[in-house]
């Protein structure tokens, strides 16, 4: 059986190391501009935030409910995504107010016009976040 002593060498042993000498690149701070101004061909009176945000309020009313564990569930995206989480929490407010509005004003097209906003390289992140919040309460209802 190969060892797994993390001092000998892989080529010595036939180890490796998952661990030892990982190196974590620092990231450099998320320019919201600059990606908002990578996609500003897209006529909208969105903003990426408010995309990000109107489409996980979204996620969480999908099943006609809201609850205090989809509330917290959206709380803690928020804080882990880098295109939310260094905003003002005024911005935050204003862009959930916006999201409101314009889910009354335009119950039709809203939703479509949120996931027109939002990059495309933001896709697949956010629908894993509308995974997780519409998984959040156990609740799996049409």
């Amino acid at each position: 059986m190969t060892s797994l002593n993390p001092t000998s060498s892989p080529q010595q042993s036939g180890s490796i190391n998952i661990f030892q000498g990982y190196a974590v690149n620092s990231q450099s701070p998320f320019n919201l501009e600059k990606l908002s101004d990578k996609f500003r061909h897209r006529p909208s009176d969105w903003t990426i935030p408010e995309a990000y945000i109107g489409i996980l309020m979204a996620a969480a009313m999908a099943d006609g409910q809201y609850s205090e564990i989809e509330h917290a569930t959206i709380i803690n995206q928020v804080n882990r995504s880098r295109a939310l989480r260094t905003l003002p929490s005024e911005v935050l407010q204003a862009a959930e107010t916006n999201v409101k509005r314009r889910s009354v004003e335009r119950p039709s097209t809203w939703f479509k016009e949120a996931c027109d906003t939002l990059p495309a390289d933001m896709c697949l992140p956010v629908l894993a976040h509308c995974i997780d919040i519409i998984l959040s309460d156990g609740e799996l209802l049409p």
